[in-house]
């Protein structure tokens, strides 16, 4: 990890210092979060459909209580 330089008007608020975890290290062992990561297929593809037609509807209300 690189160290971040503290902006320069740091002085205002103290919670902006800059801060060094050294809890871990290159020499830690992990996982890949990607690895983890399961897609399931897209149930529920009406949803899209709902909005475009909830979208439409309020513009046709607005367009009819704008112009009288």
């Amino acid at each position: 990890m690189s160290e971040k330089t503290p902006p320069k008007d740091a002085h205002l608020n103290p919670d902006l210092h800059a801060v060094h975890d050294d809890t871990y290290g290159p020499d830690q062992e992990g996982h890949d979060p990607m690895e983890t990561v399961s897609v399931t297929p897209a149930k529920n593809r009406f949803w899209p459909r709902v909005w475009a037609i909830v979208t439409i509807v309020c513009i046709l209300i607005a367009i009819f209580l704008l112009i009288p």
